[in-house]
């Protein structure tokens, strides 16, 4: 995990310097202090997936060039086995495992929320629709103003630029399968 995070705070420092751009002004664009851009970079601060995703916007760059190096690749087949699916862990450990092949089209997502684990304090938003369906636990989405408790065996499905955020307020592990139309993840 240490080294994943080094690799995107590196990545994140290259895409800065390369765009001569420098912390303040960074932290200004995302809305967070040139204290925690440092921190990030030099590997001492997980940043949340609504910061990654904000970063990159910046950048210009999908947020899945973050997490390249660390996720295996599986040859074009139609077929996943089980131990070659892409995967990627945030801070907070929330697991994204991508079921379906590498596609432009949308991502099929399998997540796992530890008890307490989230998206980030943030809202975000992204291009495309997302539906999602609770496996096992219980998630909270809040998607702009509302907030919904969602329990095994139930779903949401929303525009996916309307702000939203997610949450496991539980004290189990959850299990949500995730879809998104217009893939924002794991890119190619």
């Amino acid at each position: 995990m240490d080294q994943l995070i080094e690799n995107i705070g590196k990545k994140i420092q290259y895409f800065r310097k390369k765009n001569d751009i420098t912390l303040k002004e960074l932290a200004d664009k995302i809305h967070a202090t040139p204290s925690l851009i440092s921190q990030i970079e030099h590997g001492k601060a997980n940043p949340s997936l609504a910061t990654l995703k904000a970063i990159a916007d910046v950048f210009n760059v999908p947020i899945g060039l973050f997490f390249e190096n660390e996720i295996k690749r599986t040859a074009p087949s139609p077929v996943i086995r089980k131990n070659t699916h892409r995967r990627l862990l945030t801070d907070g450990n929330v697991s994204y495992t991508l079921l379906n092949p590498d596609s432009n089209e949308m991502e099929v997502i399998l997540i796992e929320f530890p008890p307490g684990a989230s998206t980030g304090e943030e809202h975000y938003h992204h291009d495309g629709y997302e539906v999602g369906y609770i496996i096992k636990g219980e998630l909270t989405v809040a998607l702009e103003d509302n907030e919904y408790n969602l329990q095994q065996g139930d779903s949401i499905a929303f525009k996916s630029l309307r702000s939203h955020k997610i949450k496991n307020n539980s004290s189990h592990t959850t299990l949500a399968l995730w879809v998104n139309l217009v893939p924002w993840i794991f890119v190619k």
